[in-house]
């Protein structure tokens, strides 16, 4: 019961904690890495996904969690009900993205396809962490029955990889949406079905480039490379997960349906 307490105690600490929102000092842009069109770029991708609605929602959902006895909480519908608002949230990634938006409608297509479920995958895990859904015992035995037994190590293993900021969170998101490399062998999407390669190529390099250039910005050279070795075992272990669920129907339903509202409004605001 005691360690029971130690745990809801500190998920309440952290749904309590002041907002530390990263600040874009475009004054400071020449003392840095970045140029002012990088810092621009930054906050461009920034205001793409409003990531605080998001949490917002999942602190309510997770202080209505809290108030329930402990046997009641972190239950099977209501982690998918997260997942799903999460998910939902996810679509200005896409729509707000000017970069994406610029691609061909079958471009488009394809990488929502393919990159969804691992933009999703994030997501969902990011706010899950920053709301301390990951602090309780519970919430891996719900994962076992929503999802299966084989996911719960590999959760685990997410939990303790999740430490980044907003700013590095959201550029990570920004590069996995426009992925190419296919790492793990469940899709049968391939780059090579992609019309302008070339062009999603380019993005991918600038946006890789930006994440190195703010890490250099807030870390040194030595903490850099930690941080992006982080930043790919993370991707990895994300990865896995996906490839773990990828017959979980109800995650399926929930991906499918994402991309199906976000290509008709990519389509209606052309």
């Amino acid at each position: 019961m005691t360690n029971q307490m130690e745990i809801t105690s500190r998920a309440l600490t952290r749904l309590n904690e002041p907002k530390q929102f990263p600040t874009l000092n475009l004054l400071q842009a020449d003392q840095s890495t970045l140029n002012i069109d990088q810092w621009n770029l930054i906050s461009n991708l920034s205001h793409c996904y409003d990531e605080y609605s998001g949490l917002s929602m999942g602190e309510r959902i997770m202080r209505e969690q809290n108030a329930l006895p402990l046997k009641l909480r972190l239950k099977s519908a209501s982690l998918i009900e997260f997942t799903r608002i999460a998910l939902d949230g996810l679509r200005l990634l896409y729509e707000k993205n000017q970069d994406f938006v610029s691609l061909s409608v079958y471009d488009r297509s394809i990488l929502l396809q393919s990159t969804l479920k691992h933009t999703g995958c994030l997501a969902t895990n990011f706010l899950l962490y920053k709301v301390g859904a990951m602090d309780y015992p519970m919430y891996y035995d719900t994962i076992q029955k929503i999802a299966n037994s084989s996911v719960v190590p590999i959760a685990k293993c997410l939990s303790t990889q999740l430490d980044f900021d907003m700013i590095i969170k959201k550029l990570l998101l920004a590069i996995v949406s426009f992925y190419t490399i296919n790492l793990i062998g469940y899709t049968n999407i391939s780059s090579i079905n992609l019309s302008n390669i070339k062009q999603i190529l380019h993005i991918q390099d600038i946006y890789i480039e930006l994440l190195w250039r703010y890490l250099l910005y807030k870390y040194n050279f030595e903490q850099t490379v930690k941080y992006f070795s982080d930043i790919l075992r993370c991707l990895f272990t994300a990865n896995e997960i996906i490839f773990t669920i990828e017959e979980v129907q109800w995650y399926k339903d929930q991906t499918d349906s994402l991309v199906q509202q976000t290509e008709q409004t990519l389509i209606l605001n052309d």
